[in-house]
């Protein structure tokens, strides 16, 4: 390939492992061509199946690149040997002196991590205060990813740095070698690696043809045999060219994310799986996404947030933006968030002490039934989410029933299909009454912003009369009940009832058969009912009043017709069951003036609204 043929419009990177590694080199490509093009150019990454395309435009002059400074994506890192004492860059021979002068280049690891202690030493003692508060010192914003590379791949991310460090000398010919093995496919790794190292002849410097690749940006390589054909392989570590290898460390820095699994040294890494992603929407909404991601959490636990959270920060950068072109170039009209980014390929890594193996890869989807159509729509979609982010927070992993519902919670998430919602809401539905304090709760108007998504049909059933008062009968007969009978709540009513407590499961087992639904159901109504009569008769008798503060309303005649017509026309009595439970277990946060006769009572959510994060910081 000629030199004169890399300065073009479009840039490839093909998908060589099926991992995140291919993410993180296009990625670290999109950064240098936003870089050499002084961020005067657009730049847009977008999936094009078998490889990712990285377009610029205007497209690449090569005067650009010939009068392009020196810059760096990646970071050697400086950090302490224990036996000498002294600082050090590990892994390679450049002297700590020749860099302290370049901002940004060789980070202190030890600083940094004295610095990372300050500030939360500084947010534990102040308290919520913090936020009013200017800290003593802030944490480096890439203080995880230190964590993440000390020690075990610190030598495999020092090497690549550095060799990109060694070419600032003829930065230009580096950048063309970048450019050639980009321009075409399948990329150009042989070409590339050979006119580097005639570069580097040239002007007297000895490159690196390889250099170790680090499972940590490789979760499908690392130590071990990898060979296609059956012929003897030492178990040693896997090498590749090293500017691929680079390009992957940059990627990581500026696409991925990572955290240590809560009480664990056990390690998390997620990075972008983009589809059409504009590199400058994608720093405004990375920049937003780290500020939200704050503390650790179980591994479903992280899947969870990390998809909430990231979709949270693209509705941020649209609300304050205030753009219609930039809500649809994020969501578009049907897409949904999907249009932009897919989900988050992610790794689990199990600490072994010295080193980590890797155990699973997966890729958790972002919430397609996040939507919007316009600006006004935004405010919907983030107070669903930040419902969901507190109910995610609230449950504890190591609990085998708390760590099935996040299990069942990131299907939902993934798969953004109503029976995997259901499923969720079902087994959800008996968990929240069943602790000394009401566990977060759903709420019917965040609920029907995610069916309007998944299935709008399905509003016939949800704004149906009988649905609505049959929903409110449940709700009145297990949450509410409940509440009422918290310490915290007791004396406030005139009046209190018993909690059907296991109400929920029984309506779902028997949901499989139609007639054992409706005998199920009628059933409760009838107890509900009677047990209504005999509140009111009592207070009339004690009292005078047969409707004291905290009464319930009846189910009628026409709310029982209502709900078998809906079952006739839908057929599907597990899906009204399950609806049922969702909307009946699910808060109204006000009273629900729609349906005259149904006397709601005040429900808001018995939870603390400051919602306590986890924000220690695992060591």
């Amino acid at each position: 390939m000629t030199t004169s043929s890399i300065y073009r419009h479009e840039y490839y990177v093909e998908k060589r492992t099926g991992s995140f590694a291919d993410n993180l080199v296009t990625f670290g490509l999109a950064y240098i061509l936003d870089s050499i093009a002084d961020r005067q150019a657009r730049v847009t990454i977008k999936d094009a199946g078998p490889h990712f395309t990285v377009s610029c435009e205007p497209p690449l002059q090569a005067n650009r690149v010939t009068n392009c400074q020196f810059f760096t994506g990646a970071f050697m890192l400086i950090t302490l040997d224990r036996k000498t004492k002294q600082k050090l860059i590990k892994g390679t021979d450049i002297p700590i002196a020749n860099v302290a002068a370049m901002p940004g280049i060789a980070p202190d690891y030890e600083q940094a991590k004295e610095n990372n202690a300050q500030y939360w030493e500084w947010r534990k003692r102040v308290g919520n205060q913090w936020k009013h508060l200017p800290p003593p010192v802030e944490p480096h914003p890439d203080w995880e990813l230190f964590r993440a590379i000390n020690p075990s791949a610190l030598q495999a991310n020092n090497s690549a740095a550095a060799e990109w460090w060694r070419g600032r000398a003829i930065f230009a010919e580096l950048l063309k070698v970048v450019l050639m093995y980009a321009s075409q496919l399948p990329n150009d790794e042989v070409g590339a690696a050979r006119y580097w190292i005639e570069v580097c002849k040239q002007n007297n410097l000895r490159p690196k043809k390889k250099i170790t690749a680090s499972q940590l940006t490789n979760p499908t390589q690392g130590k071990g045999i990898a060979n296609t054909k059956a012929v003897f392989a030492r178990p040693d570590n896997l090498e590749q060219f090293w500017l691929i290898e680079y390009l992957k460390w940059v990627g990581l820095r500026w696409a991925g994310f990572t955290r240590l699994i809560k009480n664990s040294k056990d390690r998390k890494v997620y990075v972008l799986a983009p589809h059409h992603l504009d590199w400058k929407h994608h720093l405004e909404i990375r920049e937003r996404f780290h500020t939200l991601m704050i503390g650790s959490g179980g591994a479903i636990q992280l899947d969870a947030l990390v998809a909430l959270h990231y979709t949270k920060a693209m509705l941020d950068y649209v609300h304050v933006a205030q753009q219609d072109s930039l809500l649809n170039s994020l969501f578009g009209s049907s897409h949904g968030v999907n249009k932009a980014v897919y989900g988050l390929d992610s790794a689990y890594y199990k600490d072994l002490g010295q080193s980590a193996a890797m155990m699973n890869i997966a890729r958790i989807g972002l919430p397609t039934w996040v939507q919007p159509q316009q600006p006004a729509d935004i405010a919907r979609y983030e107070a669903v989410l930040d419902e969901h982010i507190r109910i995610v927070r609230s449950l504890d992993e190591n609990k085998g029933e708390e760590y099935e519902l996040l299990r069942l919670y990131r299907d939902f998430l993934s798969a953004s299909d109503l029976y995997a919602l259901l499923a969720f809401t079902d087994a959800y539905a008996g968990f929240v009454i069943q602790r000394d304090k009401l566990a977060p709760q759903l709420t019917v108007q965040n609920l029907e912003v995610i069916m309007s998504s998944l299935a709008p049909p399905l509003s016939k059933i949800t704004q149906s009369r009988g649905f609505r008062n049959l929903a409110y009968a449940i709700r009145m007969a297990t949450v509410e009940a409940h509440r009422r009978n918290l310490k915290r709540n007791q004396g406030k009513y005139n009046i209190s009832y018993e909690v059907r407590y296991g109400l929920g499961q029984e309506l779902l087992r028997k949901a499989a058969y139609r007639n054992e639904f409706i005998i199920a159901l009628s059933e409760f109504i009838h107890d509900y009912n009677a047990e209504n009569a005999r509140k009111r008769e009592r207070q009339e008798r004690e009292s005078g009043n047969d409707r004291p503060r905290g009464s319930r309303s009846d189910v009628s005649i026409h709310d029982i017709d209502d709900i078998l017509a809906l079952m006739d026309e839908y057929g599907d009595p597990q899906m009204i069951a399950s609806l049922l439970v969702a909307y009946g277990y699910a808060s109204t946060y006000q009273r629900d003036e729609t349906y005259a006769g149904l006397e709601e009572t005040d429900e808001s959510v018995s939870v603390d609204d400051s919602d306590v994060q986890d924000i220690e910081e695992e060591e």
